[in-house]
């Protein structure tokens, strides 16, 4: 049942991060065209998006590593698996009537999904995620079982 629940908490606080990031990245590009301000937003909506990218990627990556992948192939991978989920997510919103985002407007896009503009963000996000995922799951552990420290950073090696 434990593992159960850190599951359940390792794709709740990948939902949250998630969301931390889009506020911090959707203001970032509002700055970079000259808003000053509270620009910053995102959709609760998009925690599905976060917490399934969270699921998936620890065994994702540890596939990737089991098989010595190189680290410039993995972050291809997890990229890839960033436009796939947020495409398949972007036309099951719109077909239930919900624009969370439309890049219709900008060049190299697939049905307003997804863009090939944001493919270094995603790629860069994919390593962070890696990088995160092992803290991510120390701190699930932590919040269910109250671990020592010499245990946290067990985990998070």
């Amino acid at each position: 049942m434990l593992a159960y629940k850190r599951v359940l908490l390792r794709v709740l606080l990948f939902a949250l991060l998630g969301l931390v990031f889009e506020v911090f990245f959707t203001d970032l590009g509002a700055l970079v065209h000259g808003k000053i301000g509270r620009n910053g937003n995102t959709s609760l909506l998009m925690m599905l998006d976060y917490g399934i990218l969270g699921l998936a990627l620890g065994p994702i990556s540890e596939a990737l590593k089991r098989r010595r992948v190189p680290l410039a192939l993995r972050a291809a991978v997890y990229m890839l698996g960033i436009f796939f989920v947020e495409y398949t997510s972007g036309r099951l919103f719109t077909a239930c009537g919900w624009t969370i985002w439309d890049y219709s407007a900008l060049k190299w896009n697939l049905h307003g999904q997804i863009t090939l503009l944001y493919a270094p963000v995603w790629y860069g996000l994919g390593l962070g995620v890696e990088f995160l995922y092992r803290r991510v799951d120390a701190c699930a552990a932590v919040l269910l079982r109250g671990l020592t420290a010499e245990q946290i950073v067990a985990l998070g090696n």
